[in-house]
């Protein structure tokens, strides 16, 4: 009868530490889950202060935001000038609309082809509706969010173009 309480009570300790064990394996897989809103609403942040900034023509704040690959790719003084020259000179408009999708999370993900994935980022569809000279228009554009270091800059999506000469700006204007 000694052996039969001892089994009991062995089992009973069996069966609570399995219970504490799968809470704990639960608690911890669900933390991450609690923190990521908080991400995603960062970087969409990010994301619409960008486009915000370009609304306005302040294009020398938009480029700040920028990935550095983004800044490599377009110098500052190149990438204010030309966007200012393009958008307000060439097709006649002021500002725009803008709509932008839910961002969604993504990993292992390649903006630019011939660059190291970037192990997670949030990709973000940007609608901006512009009306000037030619009428109205619109250019959606895809946009990646990662972190580099404690800050979220963002990248333009570029498929199928590889990272190799990033002075591919147009000075002649």
């Amino acid at each position: 009868m000694l052996r039969r309480r001892n089994r009991n009570a062995l089992l009973k300790k069996i069966g609570f530490i399995t219970i504490i064990v799968l809470l704990l394996w639960l608690i911890a897989r669900t933390i991450p889950y609690l923190f990521q809103a908080d991400t995603s609403d960062e970087a969409a942040a990010v994301a619409e202060e960008f486009y915000k900034y370009e609304q306005t023509g302040d294009f020398g704040s938009s480029w700040e935001l920028f990935h550095p690959l983004m800044k490599e790719r377009f110098p500052k003084s190149a990438y204010v000038q030309n966007r200012a020259h393009i958008f307000m000179q060439h097709f006649g408009v002021e500002t725009f609309e803008l709509e932008m999708e839910k961002p969604e999370h993504e990993f292992d993900v390649t903006v630019i082809e011939g660059v190291k994935p970037f192990s997670e980022a949030y990709r973000i569809r940007v609608t901006q509706k512009y009306s000037g000279t030619f009428g109205q228009f619109d250019i959606v554009q895809t946009c990646y969010l990662v972190e580099d270091g404690d800050e979220w800059t963002l990248l333009w999506y570029y498929p199928n173009q590889k990272n190799e000469d990033t002075s591919q700006v147009d000075k002649s204007h």
